[in-house]
Protein backbone atom coordinates (compact mmCIF):
# COMPACT_ATOMS: atom_id res chain seq x y z
CA UNK A 1 0.00 0.00 0.00
CA UNK A 2 3.30 2.30 1.47
CA UNK A 3 4.25 1.72 -2.35
CA UNK A 4 0.80 2.36 -4.75
CA UNK A 5 0.54 5.98 -2.41
CA UNK A 6 3.95 6.64 -3.42
CA UNK A 7 3.35 5.76 -7.04
CA UNK A 8 -0.10 7.73 -7.22
CA UNK A 9 1.71 10.74 -5.41
CA UNK A 10 4.86 10.63 -7.69
CA UNK A 11 2.50 10.46 -10.91
CA UNK A 12 0.34 13.35 -9.59
CA UNK A 13 3.16 15.55 -9.59
CA UNK A 14 4.96 14.40 -12.47
CA UNK A 15 1.76 15.46 -14.28
CA UNK A 16 2.05 19.06 -13.10
CA UNK A 17 5.41 19.81 -14.05
CA UNK A 18 6.47 21.82 -17.25
CA UNK A 19 9.61 18.74 -18.30
CA UNK A 20 10.39 21.19 -21.31
CA UNK A 21 10.73 23.56 -18.99
CA UNK A 22 13.14 22.41 -16.35
CA UNK A 23 15.32 20.94 -19.37
CA UNK A 24 15.43 24.50 -20.57
CA UNK A 25 16.49 26.08 -16.96
CA UNK A 26 19.31 23.27 -17.32
CA UNK A 27 20.55 23.71 -20.80
CA UNK A 28 23.54 25.64 -20.31
CA UNK A 29 24.68 23.44 -17.73
CA UNK A 30 23.69 20.24 -19.44
CA UNK A 31 25.93 21.45 -22.64
CA UNK A 32 29.01 22.28 -20.36
CA UNK A 33 29.35 18.42 -18.97
CA UNK A 34 28.50 16.99 -22.15
CA UNK A 35 31.26 19.02 -23.74
CA UNK A 36 33.90 18.26 -20.88
CA UNK A 37 32.94 14.29 -21.54
CA UNK A 38 33.13 15.16 -25.64
CA UNK A 39 36.89 16.71 -25.09
CA UNK A 40 38.28 13.19 -23.44
CA UNK A 41 39.21 11.32 -27.26
CA UNK A 42 38.12 7.58 -25.34
CA UNK A 43 39.55 5.50 -28.15
CA UNK A 44 40.50 2.22 -26.79
CA UNK A 45 44.16 2.37 -27.01
CA UNK A 46 45.44 -1.37 -25.87
CA UNK A 47 49.03 -0.19 -26.06
CA UNK A 48 48.78 2.18 -23.62
CA UNK A 49 46.56 -0.41 -21.55
CA UNK A 50 47.49 -0.73 -17.34
CA UNK A 51 45.54 -2.69 -14.74
CA UNK A 52 43.77 0.43 -13.46
CA UNK A 53 43.39 1.53 -17.24
CA UNK A 54 41.89 -1.87 -18.95
CA UNK A 55 41.24 -0.02 -22.39
CA UNK A 56 43.85 2.71 -22.25
CA UNK A 57 44.10 6.25 -20.05
CA UNK A 58 41.76 8.15 -22.04
CA UNK A 59 39.14 5.59 -21.86
CA UNK A 60 39.38 5.31 -18.03
CA UNK A 61 39.29 9.11 -18.18
CA UNK A 62 36.03 9.49 -19.50
CA UNK A 63 34.39 6.74 -17.16
CA UNK A 64 36.07 8.85 -14.41
CA UNK A 65 34.46 12.04 -15.81
CA UNK A 66 30.77 10.14 -15.59
CA UNK A 67 31.44 8.60 -11.83
CA UNK A 68 32.80 12.38 -10.69
CA UNK A 69 29.79 13.81 -11.90
CA UNK A 70 27.38 11.64 -10.04
CA UNK A 71 29.80 12.08 -6.88
CA UNK A 72 29.43 16.40 -6.96
CA UNK A 73 25.65 15.80 -7.34
CA UNK A 74 24.98 13.84 -4.74
CA UNK A 75 24.68 10.31 -6.33
CA UNK A 76 25.31 7.03 -5.26
CA UNK A 77 28.12 5.75 -7.35
CA UNK A 78 30.34 3.05 -7.98
CA UNK A 79 33.23 1.87 -10.24
CA UNK A 80 33.88 -1.71 -11.35
CA UNK A 81 36.56 -3.34 -11.97
CA UNK A 82 37.97 -0.07 -13.54
CA UNK A 83 35.64 -1.03 -16.92
CA UNK A 84 32.58 0.21 -15.54
CA UNK A 85 30.30 1.92 -12.81
CA UNK A 86 26.91 2.94 -11.99
CA UNK A 87 25.09 6.78 -10.59
CA UNK A 88 22.03 5.32 -8.57
CA UNK A 89 19.19 7.89 -7.17
CA UNK A 90 15.77 6.40 -5.40
CA UNK A 91 14.55 3.49 -3.06
CA UNK A 92 12.57 0.40 -3.52
CA UNK A 93 13.30 -3.48 -4.07
CA UNK A 94 13.39 -2.90 -7.70
CA UNK A 95 15.67 -1.29 -10.04
CA UNK A 96 15.60 0.61 -12.96
CA UNK A 97 18.66 0.70 -15.36
CA UNK A 98 19.24 3.25 -17.55
CA UNK A 99 22.96 1.76 -19.77
CA UNK A 100 25.48 4.06 -21.71
CA UNK A 101 28.91 4.14 -22.52
CA UNK A 102 31.84 6.41 -23.18
CA UNK A 103 34.19 4.97 -25.31
CA UNK A 104 33.82 5.57 -28.77
CA UNK A 105 34.94 4.36 -32.22
CA UNK A 106 37.73 5.67 -33.89
CA UNK A 107 37.56 9.57 -35.66
CA UNK A 108 38.49 8.45 -39.29
CA UNK A 109 39.11 11.39 -41.87
CA UNK A 110 37.31 14.02 -43.49
CA UNK A 111 36.12 16.19 -40.09
CA UNK A 112 36.19 19.63 -40.83
CA UNK A 113 37.21 20.72 -37.05
CA UNK A 114 39.01 18.82 -34.56
CA UNK A 115 36.49 15.82 -33.68
CA UNK A 116 37.33 16.46 -29.68
CA UNK A 117 36.58 19.97 -29.87
CA UNK A 118 32.71 20.39 -29.95
CA UNK A 119 31.46 23.00 -32.10
CA UNK A 120 27.88 23.90 -31.41
CA UNK A 121 26.63 25.13 -35.00
CA UNK A 122 23.11 25.78 -35.64
CA UNK A 123 21.80 24.44 -33.15
CA UNK A 124 23.57 20.98 -33.13
CA UNK A 125 26.48 20.04 -31.57
CA UNK A 126 29.44 18.19 -33.59
CA UNK A 127 32.04 16.00 -32.59
CA UNK A 128 33.12 12.39 -32.24
CA UNK A 129 30.62 10.48 -29.70
CA UNK A 130 28.14 13.32 -29.43
CA UNK A 131 25.49 11.12 -30.55
CA UNK A 132 27.09 7.68 -29.88
CA UNK A 133 27.10 7.20 -26.91
CA UNK A 134 27.96 10.22 -25.30
CA UNK A 135 24.81 12.81 -25.47
CA UNK A 136 22.55 9.94 -24.44
CA UNK A 137 24.25 9.08 -21.77
CA UNK A 138 24.87 12.60 -20.42
CA UNK A 139 20.85 13.27 -21.36
CA UNK A 140 19.82 10.24 -19.33
CA UNK A 141 21.84 11.42 -16.31
CA UNK A 142 20.54 15.00 -16.81
CA UNK A 143 16.71 12.99 -16.74
CA UNK A 144 17.61 11.78 -13.51
CA UNK A 145 19.39 14.50 -12.10
CA UNK A 146 16.50 16.54 -12.95
CA UNK A 147 14.13 13.84 -10.59
CA UNK A 148 16.58 14.15 -8.24
CA UNK A 149 16.67 18.26 -7.79
CA UNK A 150 12.76 18.34 -8.33
CA UNK A 151 12.31 15.87 -4.99
CA UNK A 152 9.96 13.57 -6.95
CA UNK A 153 8.98 10.43 -4.58
CA UNK A 154 10.54 7.21 -6.58
CA UNK A 155 9.08 3.62 -5.36
CA UNK A 156 12.09 2.29 -7.44
CA UNK A 157 15.68 2.41 -7.26
CA UNK A 158 17.06 4.58 -10.99
CA UNK A 159 20.84 3.00 -11.80
CA UNK A 160 22.39 4.59 -14.60
CA UNK A 161 24.86 2.02 -15.71
CA UNK A 162 28.39 3.31 -17.59
CA UNK A 163 30.85 1.10 -19.72
CA UNK A 164 33.65 1.70 -21.27
CA UNK A 165 33.59 -0.93 -24.20
CA UNK A 166 30.60 -0.93 -25.83
CA UNK A 167 32.67 -0.35 -29.69
CA UNK A 168 34.81 -3.28 -29.42
CA UNK A 169 32.67 -6.38 -27.77
CA UNK A 170 31.29 -5.12 -24.51
CA UNK A 171 33.60 -7.00 -22.12
CA UNK A 172 32.73 -3.90 -19.49
CA UNK A 173 28.88 -5.03 -19.15
CA UNK A 174 30.00 -9.01 -19.06
CA UNK A 175 32.22 -7.71 -16.16
CA UNK A 176 30.33 -5.32 -14.40
CA UNK A 177 27.22 -8.24 -14.14
CA UNK A 178 30.01 -10.62 -12.50
CA UNK A 179 29.35 -8.63 -9.38
CA UNK A 180 26.44 -6.82 -9.77
CA UNK A 181 22.44 -6.49 -9.70
CA UNK A 182 20.77 -7.43 -12.70
CA UNK A 183 17.77 -4.33 -13.47
CA UNK A 184 14.19 -5.59 -13.18
CA UNK A 185 13.99 -3.53 -16.05
CA UNK A 186 16.30 -1.59 -18.38
CA UNK A 187 16.41 0.57 -21.38
CA UNK A 188 19.53 1.84 -23.64
CA UNK A 189 19.74 5.25 -24.46
CA UNK A 190 21.85 4.41 -27.71
CA UNK A 191 19.53 4.15 -30.83
CA UNK A 192 16.95 6.30 -32.92
CA UNK A 193 14.90 8.24 -31.10
CA UNK A 194 12.34 7.72 -29.76
CA UNK A 195 12.62 4.08 -29.68
CA UNK A 196 13.68 0.66 -30.76
CA UNK A 197 11.82 -2.35 -29.39
CA UNK A 198 14.32 -4.93 -30.85
CA UNK A 199 17.70 -4.88 -31.83
CA UNK A 200 19.48 -6.70 -34.46
CA UNK A 201 22.55 -9.87 -33.62
CA UNK A 202 26.06 -8.75 -33.92
CA UNK A 203 28.40 -11.50 -35.08
CA UNK A 204 32.12 -11.54 -36.49
CA UNK A 205 34.06 -13.82 -38.22
CA UNK A 206 37.10 -14.26 -40.08
CA UNK A 207 37.65 -15.95 -43.29
CA UNK A 208 41.35 -16.96 -43.85
CA UNK A 209 43.36 -17.71 -46.91
CA UNK A 210 46.74 -19.78 -46.21
CA UNK A 211 48.77 -22.45 -47.89
CA UNK A 212 47.57 -22.83 -51.54
CA UNK A 213 50.30 -23.33 -53.94
CA UNK A 214 49.13 -23.24 -57.95
CA UNK A 215 51.48 -21.79 -59.85
CA UNK A 216 51.96 -19.91 -63.31
CA UNK A 217 52.13 -16.99 -64.70
CA UNK A 218 50.86 -13.86 -62.37
CA UNK A 219 51.27 -10.17 -63.19
CA UNK A 220 52.69 -9.19 -59.92
CA UNK A 221 53.04 -11.00 -56.69
CA UNK A 222 50.90 -9.63 -53.87
CA UNK A 223 53.53 -9.03 -50.86
CA UNK A 224 50.80 -7.14 -48.54
CA UNK A 225 47.46 -5.98 -48.08
CA UNK A 226 46.11 -3.73 -45.57
CA UNK A 227 43.28 -1.79 -44.65
CA UNK A 228 40.94 -1.22 -41.30
CA UNK A 229 41.38 -1.63 -37.73
CA UNK A 230 37.87 -2.26 -36.80
CA UNK A 231 35.23 -4.84 -37.59
CA UNK A 232 32.17 -2.11 -37.09
CA UNK A 233 33.50 0.63 -39.43
CA UNK A 234 34.11 0.80 -42.94
CA UNK A 235 37.71 1.30 -43.62
CA UNK A 236 38.73 4.57 -45.35
CA UNK A 237 41.95 3.48 -46.46
CA UNK A 238 43.72 0.74 -47.87
CA UNK A 239 47.34 0.17 -48.97
CA UNK A 240 49.18 -2.35 -51.36
CA UNK A 241 52.66 -3.44 -52.02
CA UNK A 242 53.27 -5.12 -55.13
CA UNK A 243 56.34 -6.62 -56.57
CA UNK A 244 58.33 -8.19 -60.08
CA UNK A 245 55.40 -6.06 -61.84
CA UNK A 246 55.50 -6.96 -65.19
CA UNK A 247 54.43 -3.42 -66.82
CA UNK A 248 54.25 -0.84 -63.92
CA UNK A 249 53.08 1.73 -66.69
CA UNK A 250 50.06 -0.02 -67.90
CA UNK A 251 49.02 -1.10 -64.21
CA UNK A 252 49.55 2.72 -63.45
CA UNK A 253 46.77 3.65 -66.03
CA UNK A 254 44.61 0.74 -64.81
CA UNK A 255 44.98 1.48 -61.73
CA UNK A 256 44.32 5.60 -62.37
CA UNK A 257 41.18 4.35 -64.85
CA UNK A 258 40.09 2.43 -61.95
CA UNK A 259 39.81 5.14 -59.32
CA UNK A 260 38.40 7.66 -61.64
CA UNK A 261 35.85 5.64 -61.98
CA UNK A 262 34.59 4.92 -58.89
CA UNK A 263 35.12 8.51 -57.92
CA UNK A 264 37.81 7.91 -55.02
CA UNK A 265 41.30 9.36 -54.70
CA UNK A 266 44.20 6.93 -54.53
CA UNK A 267 48.09 7.11 -55.45
CA UNK A 268 50.43 5.02 -57.36
CA UNK A 269 54.13 5.12 -56.00
CA UNK A 270 56.78 2.75 -57.94
CA UNK A 271 60.19 2.13 -57.07
CA UNK A 272 62.51 -0.22 -58.71
CA UNK A 273 61.94 -2.75 -56.29
CA UNK A 274 58.01 -2.73 -55.85
CA UNK A 275 55.04 -0.61 -56.29
CA UNK A 276 52.77 0.54 -53.87
CA UNK A 277 48.60 1.16 -54.45
CA UNK A 278 46.48 3.39 -51.88
CA UNK A 279 43.33 3.72 -51.50
CA UNK A 280 41.57 6.56 -49.66
CA UNK A 281 37.52 5.70 -49.30
CA UNK A 282 34.65 6.97 -46.61
CA UNK A 283 34.61 5.72 -43.29
CA UNK A 284 31.07 4.90 -41.73
CA UNK A 285 29.63 2.81 -38.97
CA UNK A 286 29.25 -0.74 -39.92
CA UNK A 287 25.47 -0.63 -38.95
CA UNK A 288 24.72 0.41 -42.45
CA UNK A 289 27.85 -0.42 -44.91
CA UNK A 290 26.41 1.78 -47.52
CA UNK A 291 26.96 4.96 -45.49
CA UNK A 292 30.69 4.66 -46.36
CA UNK A 293 33.34 3.46 -48.92
CA UNK A 294 34.95 0.71 -48.38
CA UNK A 295 38.67 1.66 -49.38
CA UNK A 296 39.98 -2.01 -48.76
CA UNK A 297 37.08 -3.91 -51.15
CA UNK A 298 38.26 -0.91 -53.95
CA UNK A 299 41.35 -2.21 -53.67
CA UNK A 300 41.26 -5.99 -54.01
CA UNK A 301 38.47 -5.53 -56.05
CA UNK A 302 41.24 -4.01 -58.63
CA UNK A 303 43.37 -6.25 -58.06
CA UNK A 304 41.36 -9.35 -58.92
CA UNK A 305 40.82 -7.54 -62.38
CA UNK A 306 44.91 -9.36 -62.65
CA UNK A 307 46.37 -12.76 -63.15
CA UNK A 308 47.78 -13.91 -59.39
CA UNK A 309 48.74 -17.37 -58.08
CA UNK A 310 48.22 -19.12 -55.01
CA UNK A 311 46.92 -17.55 -52.00
CA UNK A 312 46.76 -14.31 -53.14
CA UNK A 313 44.65 -15.47 -55.80
CA UNK A 314 42.49 -16.96 -53.47
CA UNK A 315 42.57 -14.09 -51.23
CA UNK A 316 41.74 -11.68 -54.18
CA UNK A 317 39.27 -13.28 -56.00
CA UNK A 318 37.07 -14.21 -52.94
CA UNK A 319 36.69 -10.51 -51.86
CA UNK A 320 36.23 -9.27 -55.25
CA UNK A 321 33.14 -12.07 -56.13
CA UNK A 322 31.87 -12.75 -52.85
CA UNK A 323 32.40 -9.00 -50.94
CA UNK A 324 33.17 -6.48 -52.88
CA UNK A 325 30.12 -4.14 -53.44
CA UNK A 326 27.48 -6.49 -51.59
CA UNK A 327 26.65 -5.09 -47.98
CA UNK A 328 23.77 -7.62 -47.73
CA UNK A 329 25.28 -11.10 -48.13
CA UNK A 330 23.61 -11.26 -51.07
CA UNK A 331 26.76 -12.76 -53.32
CA UNK A 332 27.20 -15.34 -50.28
CA UNK A 333 23.79 -16.83 -50.47
CA UNK A 334 22.50 -15.10 -46.55
CA UNK A 335 20.59 -12.06 -47.50
CA UNK A 336 17.85 -12.25 -45.12
CA UNK A 337 15.19 -9.73 -44.20
CA UNK A 338 12.60 -9.48 -41.60
CA UNK A 339 9.54 -6.96 -40.55
CA UNK A 340 10.48 -6.36 -37.49
CA UNK A 341 14.58 -5.18 -37.81
CA UNK A 342 15.05 -5.12 -41.83
CA UNK A 343 18.11 -6.00 -43.49
CA UNK A 344 21.16 -8.36 -42.75
CA UNK A 345 23.98 -6.18 -43.33
CA UNK A 346 27.49 -7.49 -43.99
CA UNK A 347 30.74 -4.79 -43.22
CA UNK A 348 34.10 -6.12 -43.78
CA UNK A 349 36.33 -4.31 -41.47
CA UNK A 350 39.35 -5.85 -41.48
CA UNK A 351 41.23 -7.04 -44.38
CA UNK A 352 44.94 -8.24 -44.45
CA UNK A 353 47.39 -10.39 -46.21
CA UNK A 354 50.91 -11.08 -46.30
CA UNK A 355 52.93 -13.41 -48.99
CA UNK A 356 54.40 -15.43 -45.52
CA UNK A 357 50.90 -15.70 -43.44
CA UNK A 358 48.28 -15.34 -46.24
CA UNK A 359 45.37 -13.38 -46.15
CA UNK A 360 42.33 -12.35 -43.78
CA UNK A 361 38.66 -10.85 -44.24
CA UNK A 362 37.67 -9.89 -41.03
CA UNK A 363 33.41 -9.49 -40.82
CA UNK A 364 31.06 -8.09 -39.01
CA UNK A 365 26.85 -9.17 -39.32
CA UNK A 366 24.18 -7.21 -38.30
CA UNK A 367 21.68 -9.83 -38.08
CA UNK A 368 17.42 -9.89 -37.87
CA UNK A 369 16.05 -10.71 -34.50
CA UNK A 370 14.24 -13.87 -36.27
CA UNK A 371 17.46 -14.76 -38.19
CA UNK A 372 19.61 -17.72 -36.55
CA UNK A 373 23.71 -16.67 -37.25
CA UNK A 374 24.25 -20.36 -36.96
CA UNK A 375 22.71 -21.22 -39.79
CA UNK A 376 23.54 -18.82 -41.72
CA UNK A 377 27.21 -19.37 -40.75
CA UNK A 378 27.06 -23.11 -41.96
Amino acid sequence: MEVHKLMMEGLKRMSEINWQEEVEKRKDDFYKDLEGLLRIPSVRDDSKKTEDAPFGPDVKKALDYMLDLGKKDGFTTKEVGNVAGHIEYGQGEELVGVLGHVDVVPVGDGWSNDPFDPILKDGKLFARGVADDKGPTIAGYYALKIVKELGLPLSKRIRVIVGSDEESGMSCVERYFETEEQPTMAFVPDAEFPIIHAEKGISELDVSFKDSKQDGYQAFNLESLESGARYNMVPDHAKAVLSEVKDSDQLKQEFTNFLSSHDVSGEFAATDKEVTLSVVGKSAHAMEPNNGVNAGLLLVAFLGKFELTGTAQDFVTFGRDYLFNDSRATKLGINYEDKESGDLTMNVGILRYSASEGGTFGLNFRYPVTASMDKLKK
